[in-house]
This record gives C-alpha cells, sequence and structure tokens, in this order.
C-alpha cells in the first residue's frame, strides 16, 4: 500500500474532519470542531485532538509532495513519484544534491552524480588486471 500517495493523504484529512464533524454534531451540539476540544470529557478531547493532528500531518505530507519534482531518478531512469512504492522514498546525495530513489541510491556504491563510472570500470580501485584482454 503507498502511504504517500495523495489519493491517501487527502481520504485521511476528509475522513479526519468528517469525523471531528461528526462528534461535534453528536457529542456538543456544535457546528464547529473546537466544541470538541473544548468539551469536560478528556477521552473526547483526546479523541480531537487526534483527528486535528492526524489531519495536519497529512496536510504536512501533502505539501512535502508537492516540493518532490517530477523528474526521473538517474540511476533507474524511473519517475521519482510514479515509483515511491516500488523503490523508496526520495533522498538527496548529500554532495551533490541530486535526488534519487532510497532502494536506488542503496544499491551503488557511490552516487553516479558525483562519480561518474565507465560501464569497463571496475568498482575494487585496486584491480590492475582490468585493462587485460
Amino acid at each position: 500500500m503507498n502511504q504517500l500517495s495523495p489519493k491517501n493523504l487527502l481520504s485521511a484529512v476528509v475522513g479526519a474532519v468528517i469525523l471531528l464533524e461528526i462528534l461535534s454534531l453528536s457529542l456538543t451540539s456544535s457546528h464547529y470542531p473546537w466544541g470538541v476540544l473544548s468539551h469536560p470529557s478528556l477521552g473526547l478531547r483526546i479523541i480531537g485532538w487526534v483527528l486535528i493532528c492526524q489531519s495536519g500531518f497529512a496536510l504536512m505530507a501533502l505539501g512535502v509532495m508537492a516540493l518532490i519534482p517530477d523528474k526521473p531518478c538517474p540511476i533507474c531512469c524511473r519517475d521519482l513519484k510514479r515509483f515511491i512504492p516500488v523503490y523508496g522514498i526520495p533522498v538527496f546525495c548529500p554532495r551533490c544534491m541530486s535526488m534519487f530513489h532510497q532502494n536506488c541510491f542503496k544499491s551503488k556504491p557511490r552516487c553516479p552524480v558525483c562519480f561518474p563510472q565507465d560501464e569497463g570500470e571496475s568498482t575494487n580501485p585496486l584491480d590492475f588486471t582490468r585493462d587485460w584482454t
């Protein structure tokens, strides 16, 4: 399941707001959600704050997803956003600030943008036999 899907994040926000509104209407007879947050019952206040925090975190995640550029990963050449469930969340190379999928970046010994590697080049720096054919 893709937790960072915009559909799932929007449904989390809408579901929390609807549940908060239902609680507000049924238990406090108020149309406003802060009726739940200022209710004398501690359990109801805790549930209200949990729903507010859930919708806040989901809105923050939507904002973060909007900041991720829609460009291909330099390693696997697949889109960064669409392939999050398969290849992992986007991560930055601390040296060149290029974005990669998490699993793609872990699969390489070094950043391919900072350290470009030829097809015939060995990953072992002490391999003196690589030119022998």
